[in-house]
């Protein structure tokens, strides 16, 4: 073939090449024109989408400061509550107290009024017996003897606990639990009161057993059982009885003073260990007393671990119970 048959046959392929070449680059870019119209789109959605992140983060923000508002808000809130527990606690006690301080007036003004009658009866009696001492009969000095000892004991009882009661409440009486017998303890409350017992021909009957151990304050538990005993002197009639009864019970002690006497209201049951409503009964024969008594044994009772309560019913007695931690090696420890 000739020169010139080569240079055409090589334009031939030329032109078939660049037409070739010009659909490809027309292929390629039709395809960059579809990936710019899909990146375009992409961008738009990126936008879109960071707006509303931008959005929502503020969103957000606005809500977190909004949080932080409540938050302190709630804080304060608490605080208010507890500010007001604390005020409404203290004003409780203020009542409280002024309450205690008002029955305690009350309950002093009754002392200092019930005092002047056991006196009142001493020196009448003293000046009595006194001014008529050469006319009267041995008979009837014994009578009058007779009845200042009674009056004696009576007031020389009240005192005791007058004074007692007034080292409870200023914190200076001592609390010392121990091993008691309480058949021991309740022997020698017994030998005091006798002579009271007697006098009324009232016949105290006890079932302590030497078994029976508490873990007491001895002073305390004498207390309790000598005012016991004396209100069921005091409220039974002649020839009536009084039982002392003791029994042991999940790891407590049971004690109950009994009478036939002439028994205690419904109303009254409520007062009896109520410092704001002291009661001043008398006795069968007249006897004074302040209620103070109970009070105490309320007191020491319950000081001692124990509680106390009392069943009566008008004529036939009244049954007033207590109750006193059995002695262990484990108490004694623990006091110890």
């Amino acid at each position: 073939m000739s020169k010139k048959g080569e240079l055409d046959v090589l334009i031939e392929e030329n032109e078939e090449n660049a037409l070739e070449l010009s659909a490809t680059n027309k292929e390629v870019a039709s395809e960059n024109e579809e990936k710019g119209e899909k990146l375009s789109g992409l961008i738009l959605a990126n936008e879109e989408n960071a707006l509303a992140l931008s959005l929502a983060n503020k969103l957000i923000a606005t809500q977190n400061e909004m949080i932080k508002e409540w938050e302190a808000e709630l804080i304060l809130a608490k605080k208010e509550l507890v500010f007001q527990a604390e005020l409404i606690l203290a004003n409780k006690e203020l009542k409280q107290s002024l309450q205690l301080n008002s029955d305690k007036d009350l309950f002093i003004s009754i002392l200092a009024h019930d005092l002047r009658s056991p006196f009142n009866a001493l020196l009448g009696l003293s000046e009595l017996l006194s001014e008529n001492l050469r006319q009267y009969n041995i008979g009837e000095i014994e009578n009058l003897v007779n009845h200042i000892k009674s009056s004696a004991q009576n007031t020389y009882i009240l005192l005791e606990d007058i004074l007692m009661w007034v080292r409870t409440q200023t914190g200076k009486i001592s609390f010392e639990p121990q091993k008691l017998n309480f058949a021991d303890i309740c022997k020698d409350i017994l030998e005091i009161l006798k002579p009271s017992a007697n006098t009324k021909n009232i016949t105290i009957n006890s079932s302590a057993t030497d078994e029976i151990n508490v873990f007491a304050d001895k002073d305390m538990l004498k207390t309790v059982l000598r005012n016991l005993i004396s209100n069921a002197i005091k409220f039974t009639n002649k020839n009536g009885a009084i039982n002392i009864n003791s029994e042991e019970n999940s790891g407590n002690v049971t004690i109950s003073v009994s009478d036939n006497g002439i028994g205690i209201s419904q109303d009254n049951l409520a007062k009896l260990f109520d410092i704001s409503h002291v009661l001043t009964t008398k006795g069968t024969e007249e006897e004074t007393g302040t209620g103070l008594g109970l009070l105490l044994c309320k007191e020491f009772v319950e000081k001692n671990g124990g509680k106390i309560w009392v069943e009566s019913e008008v004529g036939k007695g009244s049954d007033f119970k207590f109750t006193l931690p059995i002695y262990t090696e484990h108490l004694n420890d623990i006091n110890n």
